[in-house]
């Protein structure tokens, strides 16, 4: 058995015919409203006839070719095994046409073929096996085409708009299918016309678009906040249905500080953390690279040796307020987030216990908006559409994350011109007073200088020595073009 190279990996396919791009039949394309337990029966079903094949070259009319004696010749064994299911394995892992197949289900296949020769210390030879198929199906990473979307029902060209009911191996498949004709999602459109003003549907959807492709070119991760009761966890399990095993649930807090956690982001197209604590981050450097990551990653687990892998996934959050540091103020921390305000609940709306079902009856159509989302996002370069309660948003999160903010735009506290100046002790001395007048915890000295040092130039201000200081004639470091009204029981 010959291993499988990247290029020939990333170029198989299982099409009934030679690969052309068709026009989508719409009866043909239907789509059933599928739940998350049905989405695993699909899943299933597709594995046994995708990775299944008639070869017979290996039957016999007794025993097979691979036993001796009762004794399995392991190397017989896995050629045949590959030539009857197309599979690939990558970074220790199955990869079959739907993406990863998971250890269990190829060992009640090898355990299948089996039992009817081998009744003693099966479960370790079953084992024993599934390591060889490994070592035999071995094949280096497959990088995926970010144009390629990965469909139930074959494969759409996010760039060119062209559909082929091909199928090429993918670390995942979504669950949902391409229908150029399928009608317009009034119940999901409905919905998000009471969660979110225009402008900020405008973003959701090419968010919807951006999670389609294998791709962190925007590098961004989107935090959706309300007071509880508008609807926004039902966005997160109509995506929980769409992406299935393609997408990770967890913490951003556990994400960032649990070095086994970033596991859950290899072949996931989204990583959602649907109830995000609001318990200050003390460390941000692994979230911010999963946001900008286009390289690979360093994938840690349990009792396996570590190992590198391309990571895709993107990070989004629900909650009640915005992600936040302890020690992290910069603005790499806060570019990289697009946080969208709910509307409040309608008072007089009747919840439905039965939106999300309605909303999976609508996927088709849901994917045609994702795709206009996504279109408009590629034209753009990548840049999200922001809206102007986007972006106060965004600066109302730097300004409780930061209060220095604050302190500098209090025109009580602070005044700017090019003939002021301020010492950096004279500085934090009104820093500190204004936080306790405001009732906010002053950041230390050492951050105070940091963030100064970092941001002088959005102000206008410009470090140096030689500053007159407010309580006598020395000479100290600090800015100038702007100076505090604060005094410390000087007259």
């Amino acid at each position: 058995m010959e291993i499988v190279s990247q290029d020939e990996a990333a170029n198989m396919s299982f099409p009934d015919e030679e690969p052309t791009i068709i026009d989508v039949e719409p009866e043909a394309l239907t789509s059933d409203g599928d739940t998350e337990s049905e989405y695993t029966a699909i899943e299933e079903q597709s594995y046994s006839e995708s990775y299944s094949t008639s070869d017979t070259s290996f039957a016999t009319d007794t025993a097979p070719v691979w036993l001796d004696d009762k004794s399995v010749n392991e190397i017989i064994f896995c050629e045949e095994f590959l030539s009857e299911h197309r599979i690939i394995c990558i970074n220790n892992q199955f990869i079959g046409f739907d993406g990863v197949i998971e250890d269990i289900y190829i060992e009640k296949l090898i355990y299948d073929k089996l039992k009817p020769y081998i009744q003693k210390g099966v479960a370790g030879k079953v084992k024993q096996l599934c390591q060889a198929l490994k070592l035999d199906a071995h094949s280096e990473e497959i990088v995926p085409d970010m144009n390629e979307i990965h469909l139930l029902n074959g494969t759409l060209n996010a760039k060119t708009g062209e559909f082929t009911y091909e199928k090429k191996f993918c670390f995942g498949r979504i669950n949902n299918s391409y229908n150029p004709n399928a009608a317009s999602p009034e119940k999901f459109l409905s919905f998000l016309s009471e969660l979110l003003i225009p402008e900020d549907i405008l973003t959701l959807q090419e968010w919807f678009g951006y999670l389609l492709i294998p791709s962190t070119k925007a590098q961004k991760m989107l935090t959706i906040i309300g007071n509880g009761g508008e609807g926004k966890s039902r966005i997160g399990v109509l995506l929980k249905n769409i992406y299935g095993r393609t997408m990770s649930t967890g913490n951003l807090y556990t994400l960032e500080t649990n070095r086994f956690a970033r596991a859950a982001l290899e072949n996931s197209y989204l990583f959602l953390d649907d109830d995000m604590i609001m318990e200050k981050l003390s460390e941000t450097n692994v979230l911010k690279t999963i946001i900008t990551n286009e390289g690979k990653m360093l994938i840690e687990k349990k009792s396996i040796q570590p190992y590198s892998a391309n990571i895709y996934a993107k990070l989004m959050s629900f909650g009640n307020g915005s992600l936040k540091s302890l020690t992290d103020k910069s603005d790499g921390f806060f570019r990289r987030q697009i946080i969208i305000t709910t509307k409040p609940k309608p008072e007089n709306r009747v919840d439905d216990p039965f939106l999300v079902e309605k909303f999976i009856s609508e996927k088709e159509g849901i994917l045609l908006w994702s795709l206009e989302g996504l279109k408009r996002l590629r034209n753009n370069n990548f840049s999200f559409t922001i809206s102007e309660r986007t972006a106060e948003n965004l600066r109302n999160s730097m300004k409780d994350s930061s209060n220095i903010i604050g302190f500098l735009e209090d025109e009580q506290f602070v005044k700017f011109g090019k003939e002021l100046e301020c010492s950096t002790a004279d500085l934090y001395s009104g820093y500190c007073h204004w936080c306790a007048i405001n009732s906010t915890d002053p950041m230390k000295k050492e951050m105070f200088n940091f963030w100064l040092k970092q941001n002088h130039n959005k102000y206008n201000i410009e470090y140096g020595n030689n500053i007159q200081s407010h309580g006598n004639a020395k000479k100290a470091r600090g800015y100038r073009g702007l100076d505090t009204t604060y005094r410390n029981n000087l007259s």
